[in-house]
């Protein structure tokens, strides 16, 4: 049996597919006419600011407070509860499901790091079956009035926090489906892309060059 290594799964189109946070934080938007209302006139600014590397991280937060303003943690709890019922049901990718159950089985320590926001990532790992699987996700703070951002875990910020939990690079394995998860590719012994788009593996490749495994 091989020696037991460390194995970190991207989320979001990689366990299951779709964008769990994004998929969130518009229903939680468009639930009651007020917030709708609001929400609306606001993605005239939001949307284009999320469109440019320079306003994304404002127009999230802009997202984030429309989403949660008002709502206590216990509320926002039950709304991820309860959204990932649904997410879960509807977006498995079963063979990368199965991939994480061997690396359990044989006694790898196994991670999800995403850049979905907590309480929402857990919920949907414990909706695929994964309550006890060690979860890494951006974080959310309560302000005054509403939540916002304090941490995150894209790219090169994956890295980090698989280091804050005393994970030394190279991991064993890495399994992403998009090129943003770069920083943890290139932290992988082994790297696999989880049907990615066609870009997705020319950015790769051009990146790191033939080295990975495309599952499809």
């Amino acid at each position: 049996m091989a020696e037991p290594s460390v194995a970190v799964f991207d989320l979001d189109g990689t366990l299951c597919r779709g964008d769990s946070f994004a998929g969130f934080l518009r229903r939680s938007m468009l639930d009651g006419r007020l917030r709708a209302a609001l929400s609306l006139a606001a993605a005239v600014v939001l949307v284009p600011l999320f469109l440019l590397p320079a306003g994304r991280r404002r127009a999230v937060r802009g997202f984030v407070l429309l989403a949660t303003a008002g709502r206590s943690a216990t509320q926002l709890a039950q709304m991820a509860a309860q959204f990932a019922v649904e997410h879960a049901a509807k977006g498995r990718i079963e063979p990368v499901l199965e991939r994480l159950r061997e690396h359990r089985e044989r006694g790898d320590r196994v991670v999800v790091a995403t850049g979905c926001a907590e309480p929402l990532a857990s919920a949907v790992c414990r909706e695929l079956g994964l309550g006890d699987v060690e979860v890494l996700a951006a974080e959310l703070a309560p302000g005054r009035f509403a939540h916002r951002p304090v941490r995150g875990c894209l790219g090169v910020q994956k890295v980090a926090r698989l280091s804050d939990l005393g994970i030394a690079v190279p991991v064993g394995h890495a399994y992403t489906d998009s090129s943003m998860d770069l920083p943890l590719l290139r932290a992988a012994e082994r790297r696999f892309l989880v049907e990615p788009r066609p870009r997705t593996v020319a950015r790769v490749r051009a990146a790191l060059g033939p080295e990975f495994t495309v599952l499809d």
